[in-house]
């Protein structure tokens, strides 16, 4: 409610390590984009953002996947790993429109991203992520309460190829954090999500100052099916999430509270025998069960200088885990360690703007980031620099 029309352009680039061999023990690289607000007129408004990003990082190991945070226990992994590279493209646009006490909002968000890497086990990944969503509100005063659905559907393919001529890795489909289905090990290669996402929100929001106050349910269903010789549901993830945040904005600062609950289900596909390419289905069984319990808080402040605006931003977030599931097998210990891990992260950001002409200005932030993993004492860490330019 507090933002206005305006447009930006903007690049930044990042670096970060990490201790665990999960997320690449170095990542670089760099994103361009640009986002605007056009008001045509004092009732209908337009708005849209797009960008590219480029992610390197090395000596990733286990997970051949994008998205792991959001697919696992369901990953298909290795134990050789290697460089990989990330390429994502992103896209948001919609519009408002307010007329007296009521305001309305459609919008389209599209996600596309592939990973793959020059060297054996070779991963081609190709990320599908499309979403609407709407809104409508009542102005009250100086608040607007509204409700806000939103719908998806999401898909991922996931093919990894062998070149070299001393032999293939093992692949592995895991059905657990260190359990892997052992019928599927090895040769097959070809898998593919999908699934959808939903939910629905409801909000309290200060048109210039006052309380904010918010209460958000998602639900996410993926099923994950191998491709290699025939179309097999293998397993399928359930996510419920239910979360709640409220907090104060000025017209200078603002602070927020949130915390939430996440319970995700999974199910394994179990099957008899094998007719040629057909595999006889049996039952399908409740594996997996986890809750997830996530508190955080964060704030920013912008001043106002004699030449330009300084806006700090800062953020702190804890996840408890706790996960039922079968029996870790040890050589996967360190990714059961990463999928079972409580995880402490902060971000801190600054950004000056600078005027370059009447209606224009520059700016720069610098940015930090860092998650620790409290169960098995590792860390990753991220430095980003943004920059760009903005104008009204």
């Amino acid at each position: 409610m507090t933002d206005s029309a305006s447009t930006e352009a903007y690049i930044n680039g990042n670096y970060g390590q990490s201790t665990m061999s999960v997320d690449g023990v170095q990542q670089a690289g760099f994103c361009i984009g640009a986002k605007s607000i056009y008001d045509m007129d004092s009732v209908h408004r337009v708005f849209g953002e797009a960008s590219y990003s480029w992610m390197h990082s090395l000596e990733n190991r286990w997970v051949e996947n994008n998205d792991r945070s959001m697919l696992y226990p369901y990953l298909t992994v290795d134990t050789i790993g290697g460089p990989l590279r990330t390429e994502s493209y992103y896209f948001r646009g919609g519009y408002r429109m307010l007329r007296q006490h009521v305001m309305w909002h459609a919008a389209l968000q599209f996600r596309a991203e592939q990973s793959y890497r020059s060297v054996d086990p070779r991963p081609k990944n190709k990320v599908a992520d499309i979403r609407v969503d709407a809104s409508v509100a009542y102005r009250w005063n100086n608040y607007a309460f509204g409700v806000a659905l939103q719908g998806g559907r999401y898909k991922q393919s996931n093919a990894i190829k062998f070149y070299s001529e001393l032999g293939e890795a093992i692949i592995f489909h895991m059905i657990a954090p260190g359990v892997d289905y052992s019928r599927f090990a090895g040769s097959q290669k070809l898998s593919y999500y999908h699934g959808y996402t939903a939910g629905v929100h409801l909000y309290c929001m200060p048109h210039a100052k006052g309380w904010i106050a918010a209460i958000d349910y998602d639900r996410m269903r993926v099923t994950k099916e191998l491709h290699d010789n025939t179309y097999i549901p293998l397993s399928s993830l359930s996510t419920h999430s239910l979360s709640g945040q409220v907090g104060y904005a000025d017209l200078c600062w603002r602070v927020l509270a949130a915390g939430g609950v996440i319970y995700r289900i999974g199910r394994q596909h179990l099957y008899g025998e094998v007719n040629g390419s057909y595999y006889t289905p049996l039952s399908i069984v409740n594996n997996y069960d986890e809750r997830q319990y996530f508190f955080g808080a964060n704030a920013d402040y912008s001043i106002g200088l004699p030449l330009g605006k300084i806006t700090m931003k800062a953020a702190l977030h804890y996840l408890l885990k706790s996960i039922s599931s079968p029996e870790d097998k040890d050589m996967f210990a360190e990714l059961s360690g990463y999928m079972r891990s409580n995880i402490c992260s902060g971000e801190l950001s600054l950004r000056y703007a600078f005027p370059i002409k009447s209606r224009y200005s520059w700016f720069v932030e610098p940015a930090a980031s860092m998650r620790y993993y409290t169960n098995t004492a590792r860390h990753s860490w991220q430095a980003a620099l943004h920059t760009g330019i903005t104008f009204y």
